[in-house]
This record gives C-alpha cells, sequence and structure tokens, in this order.
C-alpha cells in the first residue's frame, strides 16, 4: 500500500483531509512487509499529487524533520495481527482514531 489520502468529516459537514503513510520493515532476502504501524499527516489541500500514483520506494529513512518536531503530523495508528492496538497521538479525536482505523482496516488497494 502506498500512502493514501482521504477525509474525515467533521460535525460542522466540513471535511479533516489527511495522508495515511505505511511503514514497512526489511524481511530478510525476501523483501519488505508491512510494520503494522501507519503515520497520519495532515493535507493542506487534499489534491492528489504524482506521489500517490508512482510505485513505493523502500531502503531507508528520509525524514528530515522528527515527526514529535513536524507540525503536520497527528499520530500513528499500530496494528497487530490486523486488528489495531492502540493509537500515538494527541490531536486526533476519539471520534477521527474510530473513522480511520475503520478506513484502515477495511482500505482495499484500486485495480488500475
Amino acid at each position: 500500500m502506498n500512502p493514501v489520502q482521504t477525509s474525515i468529516p467533521q460535525a460542522d459537514g466540513s471535511n479533516r483531509y489527511v495522508i495515511i503513510e505505511p511503514m514497512y520493515e526489511k524481511e530478510g532476502e525476501r523483501g519488505w512487509r508491512s510494520s503494522g504501524e501507519y503515520k497520519i499527516y495532515k493535507d493542506a489541500f487534499g489534491d492528489e499529487t504524482h506521489l500517490f500514483t508512482e510505485p513505493a520506494e523502500f531502503g531507508g529513512e528520509n525524514d528530515d524533520l522528527p515527526d514529535e518536531q513536524n507540525p503536520d503530523y497527528l499520530g500513528k495508528f499500530v496494528f497487530e495481527s490486523g486488528s489495531i492496538k492502540h493509537f500515538e497521538g494527541q490531536v486526533l479525536s476519539v471520534a477521527e482514531q474510530a473513522y480511520l482505523a475503520v478506513f484502515i482496516e477495511s482500505y482495499q488497494v484500486p485495480d488500475i
């Protein structure tokens, strides 16, 4: 799964746009596998960009700014065996966390 853009409906009828970035870890000679962690970032524009149509690139950390210092970082979901274990973060409400947890659990990569 590549990063995905989505929106969280708000009580006032607006949307909070976010980017869900799956995290991967090296699995020996077999390649990469999902770590079960999904980082959530603010998406100010809600637009589709070329980043989300290109294949994922793996190889190492390329974060220039630690998540804790990134104003767009909203938190991280940790899944274990396909079920949510916990959410780390303080910006998203419980309702927003629940909405995104269901989104991540039910997400299907579109056929292209």
